[in-house]
């Protein structure tokens, strides 16, 4: 804008599957009629499915981004996921958004999968992703004609490490920044953006609960305290989004809603001060 301060961020919401599938239904179709611009469904693998929650939450919404946030290249082949995101991408009019990330205990462990050589896991996951979705001939992958038509779909990664962050910087399209101490984040975001100038999502650990543990990769508070605290961290960082992780394990139903006030109220404050 002509002032020169940043522009408001995405505001978005990253749910744990933890919840009936018809629920997670629900909080999706809530937070588009709230005004949440993304929300990130976490694939665990044994849990509920999030392409299918997302493909049933984008006949019932109309402009919130969907993202699965993230899946493994390790539980599931990466050409396959493309097409599964490239078909979401479909139904949803282009708002599907693709997350890889290296899993952790939860999605690898019930298959005794570990990781070796994580930086070409990844390279090879987001080539392979890419060739997919644009239909282009690569290394990994070959152009049948029954293959779907290309779509525009975003792929981003999640990594607390270096070199997959700057990895993300030279072949992504995003990254997703969660799971960092928050005083911390100016390293990563450096990472991230130590190439080129990828969509930069944030995202904190919220902790409403009154007896919630201090923790230093959470905003822990009301949400006009977590508001608080995405603000400073978006004035400082200037991320393309911005939000919270649903940690606290209540009902979906409760969580979402304080998310969405948290939305509200740090949209205020950043209007108050000017964007």
């Amino acid at each position: 804008m002509m002032s020169g301060r940043p522009l408001l961020p995405k505001f978005g919401v990253w749910v744990f599957p933890a919840a009936g599938a018809l629920a997670l239904v629900d909080a999706v179709v809530r937070a588009d009629r709230a005004g949440v611009d993304e929300l990130w469904l976490a694939d665990e693998g044994v849990m509920r499915e999030p392409s299918v929650v997302l493909a049933a939450a984008a006949a019932q919404t109309a402009r919130i981004r969907l993202g699965v946030g993230i899946t493994s290249p390790m539980l599931r082949h990466p050409g396959a996921s493309a097409a599964t995101w490239l078909t979401l991408d479909e139904l949803s009019d282009g708002r599907a958004m693709l997350g890889f990330g290296l899993g952790g205990e939860l999605s690898l462990a019930p298959f005794h999968l570990t990781v070796e050589r994580p930086v070409a896991v990844m390279r090879n996951a987001i080539c392979t992703a890419r060739a997919v979705i644009t239909r282009t001939e690569s290394e990994q992958y070959v152009v049948m004609p029954h293959a779907a038509p290309a779509r525009n779909v975003p792929i981003f990664v999640a990594s607390k490490g270096e070199q997959i962050n700057r990895l993300a910087s030279r072949e992504a399209d995003g990254v997703l920044l969660s799971g960092f101490r928050l005083g911390d984040l100016a390293q990563p975001v450096r990472w991230a953006r130590s190439v080129r100038a990828v969509h930069v999502a944030l995202y904190a650990s919220a902790r409403y609960r009154v007896d919630a543990p201090t923790d230093p990769t959470s905003l822990v508070g009301t949400p006009a305290q977590v508001a608080d605290g995405l603000v400073a961290l978006a004035r400082e960082h200037q991320p393309e989004s911005i939000g919270v992780a649903l940690v606290d394990g209540d009902a979906i139903d409760v969580m979402m809603g304080r998310a969405i006030e948290t939305m509200t109220i740090f949209r205020e404050r950043w209007q108050s001060t000017g964007d």
